[in-house]
This record gives C-alpha cells, structure tokens and sequence, in this order.
C-alpha cells in the first residue's frame, strides 16, 4: 500500500464515522443522502480527491496527500480552493464556489468556510457529519442531512427498509408503506426510522399506534431496549417514550404509544384507564371527531401505525385524516389491495415469510393433519339424549333431555354444539404423537411437563374454555398452570403471555385472536389449528406466531428437553391448511350504523316503522322460523298469539302489493304498519323469546362421540417436494461442484465450501429445501428406508446433504446419516489391508474423523487455517504433507463415501 493509499484509507473512515458515504465516481446514486465521491471530476479533467455531496448538491471538496505532506502549506491550500472555483456545471450545487474546503493528509485535518470574507484554514479535529453541515447552510429541506446508514447491526431488509423510507420522503411522498415477514423485526426497523427522523430531522414527535394494548406495551419495551444510537444510548434515554395510558400526554414527549380507540379517547376528553378494556372497541359507524380536539391537528410530525392493514380504514380514518400534517408510515406482514392504495401504492420494502426462512430468519413449519369424523361431517343429537343446553341470551344453563333428533355440521360445531369427545379426541391424538410422530429426529425425551410450548387456537371464549379444561384431563393435570386461557376474559394478558414465554410450567396456551397477531412468543414449536380461518392476512398472521427463531440455550431454558428450534409444528384439525384463503375487501369509507334486533323491536314497539325496518323484521322471523324446531315455535305462538312464518309473509305481501301508505314520522297515524307488527309490539313475552331464539342455544353433548379417521403428515407435500428436489439435482447436477461430484459418483472429495454453496442455493430456490425438511419428506415416504437421527450431530451434519442427493438419485439405497456410522468405517479403514498405521499416526487423524463425518473432505491446507497445530502434528506423523493429504482422502472416502479407497 502507498503512502497516499494509507492516508486516503484513514480519510475514508472519518468520512464513514462521520455518517458519510463514500463511493467511487462511477458508483455514486442521487438519492443518497450524504456521499463522499473518490476523484469527483472537475473542469478541464482535474479530479477532486473527494467531492462532497449533500441530497445531490456539492457542497464542497477534500484534497488529500501523503503523511508526509503538509496538509496546511500555501500549496495544498491553494490547490485545494482552485478545486472549489472550479466545479463543472453538469452538477448541482448549493452554492459557488464550494463553500467548505477540506485538506488532510491522513493524521492532520484542516478546514475553511470559503463564505466568508476573510476566510482561512483552521485545523479541526473531525470530519463535520452531513447535519453539522446542513445547519451552517441554513438548507431549508426537511431531509438534508441524513447520516448516511450503516449495515452494521441490521438485518438487509431494516437497512433496506430505513434507507428507502429516507428516500421516499426525500423525493416528496408523505405516505409509505414497509411489508416486512413476522419475525424480520417490525418494531426495531420503527425505532431506527424514528431515532433518525427525531435526531437529524426538524421532527419533533412521533406517534406509534399499535393495533392492541398489550403489543403497545411490548413496543414500549423495545424503545427502550434499542441502542443503535450514535453514542450506544438507549432511545428512551435521549427520547421521551410514552404509553398514552391518562388523559394526558407529558408536553415533553418525543414518542407517543397507542392504539386508535384510546387516541380518539383522548381527543374527545374522555377518561382513559390502561387497562385493554378499549381492545375491541369498535364502531359501528363513522366516529365524529369533537369541535375542538384535546390536540392541535399539527402535533405529530410522523405516524408509524403497526400492523395497518387492520386500524387505517373505514370508521377510524377520520382520526388517522385529522393529524393532516403528519407524515405516515404503515407496518404489516400482510398487505391487502386496499392498504397498498392507502400508502398511494408507495411500497417501499416487500420482505415476505418465503424470503426470510432463505434467510434464516424465520423458520419454515410441518403441518401435521389430524381428521376426526365429526369434525369433517358433523353428527347428530338422538332423541332422548342427555344435552345441555345453553341460553346464549341470558346465559341460563340446564340440562334436557333432547326431544326429536337433530343432525349437525361441521360449521355448526363449537358454534351452536359442542361435543367434547371431538375436544378430546384431536388432543389426545396430538399427546400421543407429539414424540413418537413429530419431536423424534432426534428424539426428544418424552417428559410430558415440557411438553413442547403449544398454542392453540379455538373458535371463541366458550370453546376455549372447553379446551382448557378437557386439555387438563388429557394431559393429567389439576393443576392451573399447566394449560391456560390467553383471552381477553382471562385477566392480565400481557403477564400471561409474559409468563407463557418464559415460564416452564406453562406449556400450553388457548387463545381466540388475542395471541394471533403481533405477540412474540420464541419458544414456541407447536400451533394447532382446533377453528379454521378464511381470511388469509390473518392466517399468515396466526402462521407468524410459531416462527421465530430462538437460540438452542435460550429454548433450553423454557423447555429443558429440548435441542433446538429448526421448524414448528402446525397441527391442523380443521382442514385449515387445504382451502384458499380470501384476501377480505375493506372499502375506506365509513359504515352505516347497523342498529341491533333489541333496537328494532324497541323502535318498532314505538311505532318507528320505515320501510327498511319493516322488511329486516320480516326477513329476521323468517331465518329465525327455518332454523328453530316445533317446540320453539309452537311457544313464540302462544306468546305471541301469531306464527313466525305468516308473520313475515304478511309483511312481505304488503310491499309487493303495494298497499302500504308511505311513512313520514311516528306522528302520522300509520295503521297498516302498526297493524302487521302488532302480535309483537303488543306483547313484550313474545319480543324477549324473539331475542332468545335469535342468539340461539348452544347444545353440550354429554359427553358425545367421535372417531379418529386419520393422522399424518401429509404424504402429498412429501411427495411434491422430493419430486422437486430430484428434478433439480438432475438439472444441475453439470452447474453446481458439488452437484457434478455426487453425479458422477468417481470418488472426488466434496468440501465444507462445495457443500456450503449447494446448500445456500437450494434455500434460494425452494424454502422446503433444507436437509431437514427433506429427510423428513422421504421418511413420510420411505419409513422403512429413512434412518431418523438419533443425536443433534448427526441432525445437523453438513454431509446429509451429501446422502440425500445419493438417495434421490439412487445411489443408495438406504438413507442414513454419515455421522452414525463414522466410527465403524474409521476402523474399518484403520483395519484395511492390515493398514500399517503407527499410534501417533492413530491418535491424531483420530481427532479429525469427526470433522469430515459431518463436513466433508479436507486438506492439510485447510486444517491449518484452522488449527496449525494439529496440521504440523499430522504432517510429521505421516512424514510430509502429500502422505498426510492422502490419508485424509481415504478416510473420507471411506467414512462420508463408505468406499474402499
């Protein structure tokens, strides 16, 4: 390295310290924010060491020399003006000349502002950052000055997401959207974009609205966790973080933490308590904002609202509209048509769930299906059998005995019927696989009280419940800990998901939505799917739940038998896996107030009687008369003194003849109208059944049947993917070396590097195309041929890579770990031919037999990289290195390829 490349090396890091970029001319991009361009061109071919350049516009020059140089003489000054004078007009620039000229030799660093009249060169000590710069300008543009960002700490998908938000606010949209995979870190990407905003930036408040209370107080937790900060610094400590939780905000916060519900609380001047009472506080029509709100329209300079593709739309647009000055930023993991259009189609990252199990991220799941016969078909409640019955109005509970046999489906189970035997059966079916089918490669320790941390997802809070209480006696447990409701009935949900994430005893958890979006639970390896979802935003949201990643000691520590988190487990007993998804359709413009039955009654009783009520009262009795049985409407007749069924016919047959008089108000007489709702105005029993009828009785058998029909992994997405992975090892098997080796089947040793390489290319054309999930697709295929592992060694060993490209293409027969073996064919090398091998000669290879069972051939050369201890030992054992290399290659012809050499 020259003198002038060592100095221009150490320019270039006080650049990068500084928050500048540095590039070469043919690299550098307008949109960057801060750059420092290597030989920037000048008039007449002269070529500036480095030319600085602040949103695209010079705004001044470096001239750099050798140590030896004296950054200060009359030369290099002189030289270093003439620079600033003499600026092309293919750029852009602030000002001419440049205004700030620099020169350095790599030790000394001297600067002048050449504005002023009198201006020289003062020695500094570090190279000014792009705000310190933008500030002595005066630059009027919002987003001048933005150091440039580092990738050090970040995921490539939270460095693409900040940059590109920096640059899409810079070109002048105010609205972007980032779509990033649960799991790739939404939260932290917010904190990075804020503390950069809030520090480089005019803005000086941030509100973070969060789709639930409890994912409010996680987001809290990590403003106050995150440090990527220019001195290390927590956020919360340069920043004041608040959680909206009174009716007031500290005038000296910086960050904001809230959902829509308890914002708009807090604009109309009601009392807030931080409880998550507020969670499903939803209106039924557009919510009116008060005269005069509790916050001027210009307080936020930026929104960054969380899972948006939930809390932007319809009723609570007016709250988002009125912040009208506020730049917004939207968050999801599952965009719709309708959220791209909100962000004015402004995606500005798409880091989707394929993209980050390729990126180890993430990890990619196993359905296992289990199909019951009543949750496929239904079933029925014969006469005579003991139910009971649920009155879902008043909530009045007794037990009958059924009159006239009814049959169910599938869609009224857990709905309007619950048969616990069902319940029972897929957890029972689920305790007695989930080490035998599922936790066995390599085989886990069947202690029941770490059973592997579940979730499971049920219809709603009655089916929950059931859930829970049957999972106790399936598992055999009385105590409360073992299996719990996560809901919002359950009491503190953010402790109670605290405690499912880090507690040992608390192994299974049942939730309905609370925990299907947005909850970061690592340890978890089990979903089981006990209601299906048609929605599929919120699948993938619910699917997000069971893959994170986790350390193998972190998981260790929640669940003691465990080795390591490589996948989840999605126990579908619903057919949820094996139906499209729809994306749902949310228009953006409020809803009409809906009003409800007891509404309608009550309005009608008062002689309100439009015409749209009218024909919603006829269309209720009509759905209400088809679905209840005889006993149920021989009782709405006595009481009403009136049939259901002619009732609505009544009604009906009066607007197709059109021989209602139109109504105007409730002062007019309106006798026709009154006349045909009369067996219900007139007697209060006969609307109070009416509404018992409507929300209908949910019927418990006691206990009911069920049987088991199937139970499996499912052989045809086995099928599918070792169909794909042998049709590309035939593909390409004259691209890739390790591929070509494998074919030709000769002997040629495969290396860590050659394997490392046909495993990263496998990841990146199919997620499901990891050693893993492969050996398990052949097991489902083959159980009688496939060796499951038996030790995490052998579970994670390179060269499995090696034996399932042998398999699929039908080199052998069997397909087993090369690790299981290596000690019996290192000793059937050591005994080949009555090989003369001398202890020393034993003792160290011994050492290395280990290493190329589970990573592939080696030389001394690359021993010795790693340990040139062991490479020298080798060597003078074996008397020179090509001796020791030859070893080396017949034992791992013998051990990986199980070949005599």
């Amino acid at each position: 390295m020259t003198p002038e490349e060592k100095a221009r090396q150490k320019i270039d890091q006080w650049f990068i310290d500084a928050g500048w970029k540095v590039v070469d001319r043919d690299n550098y991009e307008p949109n960057c924010t801060a750059v420092a361009i290597r030989e920037g061109l000048l008039k007449g071919n002269l070529e500036a060491d480095y030319f600085l350049f602040i949103n695209g516009k010079a705004v001044g020059v470096l001239e750099a020399k050798r140590e030896e140089i004296d950054p200060f003489s009359n030369t290099v000054c002189e030289q270093a003006v003439l620079y600033a004078r003499n600026v092309p007009n293919i750029y852009q620039v602030y000002q001419k000349p440049l205004p700030f000229i620099f020169t350095s030799n790599g030790k000394d660093l001297y600067f002048c502002d050449f504005r002023k009249q009198d201006s020289c060169f003062k020695q500094i000590m570090t190279i000014p950052t792009p705000h310190e710069l933008v500030k002595l300008l005066g630059i009027n543009d919002y987003f001048a000055g933005l150091p440039t960002l580092r990738k050090k700490g970040l995921r490539d998908c939270q460095y693409e997401a900040v940059t590109e938000l920096e640059k899409s606010f810079r070109s002048g949209q105010n609205r972007a959207l980032m779509v990033l995979a649960t799991g790739a870190g939404k939260t932290y990407t917010a904190c990075l974009a804020a503390y950069r905003l809030l520090s480089y930036t005019p803005m000086r408040r941030v509100l973070f609205l969060v789709d639930r209370n409890n994912l409010g107080k996680q987001a809290e937790g990590e403003f106050g966790t995150f440090r990527l900060t220019e001195n290390g610094d927590a956020f919360n400590t340069i920043f004041t973080v608040n959680r909206l939780r009174s009716s007031s905000i500290p005038s000296d916060s910086n960050v904001v933490i809230s959902t829509i519900q308890r914002l708009f609380s807090f604009l109309k001047g009601d009392s807030i308590e931080d409880n998550d009472n507020d969670d499903d506080n939803e209106p039924t029509e557009e919510v009116v904002l008060p005269p005069n709100p509790n916050l001027p329209h210009d307080y936020f300079d930026l929104i960054i609202i969380d899972e948006c593709h939930r809390s932007i739309y319809g009723n609570w647009r007016k709250v988002l509209e009125y912040f009208d000055t506020a730049r917004l930023v939207g968050l999801t993991a599952t965009p719709i048509p309708e959220t791209m259009a909100f962000f004015n189609n402004n995606r500005i990252v798409n880091y989707t769930l394929e993209k980050s199990i390729v990126d180890g991220v993430n990890v990619d799941c196993r359905v296992y299906r289990i199909k019951t016969q009543v949750t496929e078909n239904g079933g029925a409640i014969l006469e005579g059998e003991k139910i009971k019955e649920e009155t879902r109005y008043t909530g009045d509970v007794k037990t009958i005995s059924n009159k006239e046999t009814k049959t169910y489906t599938n869609k009224e189970l857990n709905r309007s019927v619950i048969n616990p035997a069902q319940i029972k059966l897929i957890l029972s079916t689920y305790r007695d696989v989930v080490y035998t089918e599922l936790f066995n490669d390599p085989q886990r320790d069947a202690n029941f009280d770490y059973l592997p941390k579940t979730l499971i997802f049920a219809l709603n809070e009655t089916h929950a419940s059931n859930i829970v209480q049957i999972a106790k006696e399936v598992f055999g447990r009385t105590d409360d800990r073992f299996v719990q409701k996560i809901t919002y009935s359950a009491g503190d949900s953010n402790e109670l998901i605290r405690q499912f994430r880090n507690d040992k005893d608390f192994r299974i958890a049942v939730t309905c939505t609370l925990v299907a979006t947005g909850t970061d639970v690592k340890p978890l390896e089990v979903l089981i799917f006990m209601r299906d979802v048609e929605s599929l935003p919120l699948y993938i949201q619910m699917k997000g739940r069971g893959v994170r990643t986790i350390g193998d000691e972190q998981l260790r520590n929640v669940t003691p038998n465990a080795f390591s988190k490589d996948c989840f487990y999605l126990i579908d007993a619903v057919g949820v896996t094996e139906h499209e998804k729809t994306i749902p359709t949310i228009t953006d413009e409020p809803t009409t107030k809906i009003i409800t039955l007891k509404e309608l009654l009550e309005q009608i009783t008062h002689g309100y009687l439009p015409d749209e009520y009218l024909k919603r009262l006829a269309a209720t009795l009509s759905r209400i008369y088809n679905k209840a049985d005889n006993s149920q409407r021989t009782e709405f007749v006595r009481l009403a003194n009136d049939d259901m069924k002619e009732l609505a016919s009544r009604i009906y047959e009066a607007f197709e003849n059109n021989i209602l008089p139109p109504f105007i108000s409730t002062k007019e007489p309106n006798n026709e109208r009154k006349g045909l709702v009369a067996p219900l105005a007139n007697h209060a029993d006969a609307r109070r059944y009416l509404l018992i009828l409507a929300a209908g009785f949910v019927n418990t058998l006691m206990p009911g049947e069920d049987t088991l029909i199937s139970k499996g992994f499912s052989i045809e997405e086995a099928k599918s993917t070792t169909e794909a992975f042998e049709d590309f090892c035939k593909e390409h098997c004259d691209e890739i070396e390790a591929l070509r080796i494998i074919y030709n089947n000769e002997g040629e040793p495969i290396t860590y590097s050659m394997l490392k390489d046909l495993e990263n290319k496998l990841k990146m054309v199919n997620n499901h195309f990891t050693s893993k999930q492969l050996w398990n697709s052949y097991a489902i295929l083959n159980p009688n041929s496939v060796r499951r592992s038996s030790t995490k060694e052998e579970s994670d060993a390179l060269t499995n890579i090696i034996q399932l490209v042998r398999f699929a293409l039908h080199q052998i027969e069997r397909l087993d770990s090369v690790v299981s073996t290596s000690k019996q064919y290192f000793n059937l090398w050591l005994g080949q031919n009555q090989r003369e091998i001398t202890d020393k000669q034993r003792e160290v290879i011994s050492r290395i037999v280990d290493y190329i069972a589970s990573n592939g051939a080696c030389t001394i050369k690359e021993i010795r990289e790693d340990d040139a201890t062991q490479a020298a030992q080798m060597i003078r054992a074996f008397g020179n290195m090509q001796k020791a290399n030859e070893a080396l290659h017949s034992l791992y012809t013998f051990v990986v390829l199980r070949k005599a050499a």
